[in-house]
């Protein structure tokens, strides 16, 4: 059986799909039958009902349904895929302070951030010249900078902490 979280106008409903072809929404069970009519077109049986249904992907869990005349948008996730969303939204409420570390000796040729500026998870931060080559360091978890440690154009050794960001 495969549990599915499928959110529909901010409301969250789990959505057990079996192997034999029955479907339990909350408490209740009803036996289906889906018919691929075309790429997008299906015909679903669903108890005594009988819906025609287009669906189209609309992004990487988000899809659109129009079900005989009615439009919805969806967000489907395994209830794996749900967990890990709900964790990661209650780790970013946490505060913590995240050093930004140089991993390697170099040259700060730019700081593409300040203090006070607000970045996001992967943002890039700065630009460390390495052996002649020029490295992007992006942000390790997303807040705000609180500290500069070092200006354009200094030295840098391994592990020195460039920047924190909190």
């Amino acid at each position: 059986m495969t549990e599915f979280v499928i959110t529909i106008n901010y409301r969250k409903h789990t959505v057990k799909v079996s192997e034999n072809s029955s479907v339990e929404i909350g408490d209740k069970k009803v036996e289906t039958e889906i018919s691929q009519i075309s790429n997008n077109f299906y015909l679903i049986r669903f108890g005594n009902s009988v819906f025609e249904v287009i669906a189209n992907k609309l992004d990487r869990d988000k899809y659109g349904f129009l079900i005989d005349g009615f439009y919805f948008e969806t967000i489907i996730r395994t209830q794996l895929e749900e967990t890990v969303i709900e964790l990661q939204k209650k780790k970013s409420k946490i505060r913590h302070h995240s050093d930004v570390k140089a991993p390697m000796p170099g040259l700060l040729l730019k700081l593409k951030k300040g203090i006070g500026d607000q970045v996001s998870l992967g943002e890039p931060l700065l630009l460390l010249e390495a052996m002649k080559m020029e490295n992007e360091l992006r942000s390790p978890a997303s807040g705000r900078v609180k500290n500069i440690f070092f200006r354009e154009g200094q030295s840098i050794e391994k592990d020195a902490i460039i920047l924190t960001i909190e």
